[in-house]
């Protein structure tokens, strides 16, 4: 990849210098792949559209092997797979430009229903995980992967039901969610732009939604539930406190390796997946219930 740094650049440089500079390339080449890579739970995970996965050692390991100590490339990449394993590719000119977003977002997000189905598909995979005999010095970090499973499960569910009803309701002519949605949306509401970009604006503005909703973080579940409930008029059920916490905590799992922020080990067992997946479950099915009863676009037929 291209970088302004060059490896002949660590050349004369303290063991803490050479590190400092390496850092800083990695960090301006690589990426946490949550920052902008699409995530598919069906397809098993991120779908690597711009490259990778990448990992830090490999990386630091052929671009300055030449010139670097090596204690200090092992030092470097026990820091960086604190935050994770797997690294994505930085942006790049030309990213957007080579990749059909429409198409990913059409082809890929379920109907109202079928997102439900595929929601309560994950979890009875999930189910069936947590039946299968693990070694024992590997139960932790099979439960915690589990564990962050159920919060995917979620989050696609979320994701994939709003853009539908978004989306799907313009395309066949229901309910105006589309432009409900634009309204209402802080992020649209404060651009500008002159009156002679108007007709580029509003020509190009089902490709901006599109785009826009392809960026939500979704397990955001402040920033999403208000969207639900500008947009659709559907409020989350229950305490959205307690599935916050548990986002906190898939946070931790993901970004710190296990860790919570004060370095402490995060255990999971067995029974806490278990009663997260009823958490979720009993989050999920009063959202699919006001998502089947809120105006959806009935197509009829005529006979001539």
């Amino acid at each position: 990849m291209d970088s302004v740094i060059k490896p002949s650049d660590l050349q004369g440089l303290n063991a803490t210098e050479q590190k400092e500079l390496m850092e800083r390339w990695f960090h301006e080449n690589y990426e946490d792949p949550a920052e902008r890579t699409p995530y598919e739970s069906a397809e098993g995970g991120y779908i690597w559209i711009w490259g990778g996965p990448y990992y830090a050692r490999d990386e630091l390991e052929n671009y300055f092997h030449e010139y670097a100590d090596q204690s200090v490339i092992n030092e470097l990449t026990e820091e960086l797979e604190r935050y994770g394993w797997e690294w994505a590719p930085t942006e790049r000119p030309g990213d957007y430009d080579d990749y059909d977003y429409d198409n990913f977002i059409i082809g890929n997000i379920s109907s109202i229903s079928e997102a439900h189905q595929n929601f309560i598909g994950a979890i009875g995979i999930i189910e069936t995980l947590l039946e299968t005999e693990i070694a024992s010095k590997v139960q932790d970090q099979f439960y915690r992967l589990l564990f962050v499973n159920v919060v995917t499960a979620l989050e696609t569910f979320l994701s994939d039901a709003f853009i539908s009803k978004v989306l799907g309701n313009k395309v066949l002519g229901g309910q105006d969610y589309f432009k409900t949605f634009v309204k209402s949306n802080l992020d649209f509401q404060n651009q500008k732009f002159s009156l002679s970009d108007v007709l580029e604006v509003v020509g190009g503005l089902e490709s901006t939604v599109k785009t826009h909703l392809q960026e939500v973080v979704w397990h955001n579940l402040p920033k999403v539930s208000k969207m639900y409930k500008t947009t659709l008029g559907l409020k989350f059920p229950g305490k959205l406190g307690e599935i916050i916490k548990v986002i906190h905590i898939r946070h931790d799992i993901v970004h710190r390796n296990g860790r919570n922020k004060d370095g402490i080990d995060i255990f999971v067992q067995k029974a806490e997946v278990l009663a997260l997946i009823e958490k979720i479950k009993q989050f999920a099915q009063p959202i699919d219930e006001q998502l089947a009863i809120i105006d959806f676009p009935i197509i009829t037929t005529t006979n001539e």
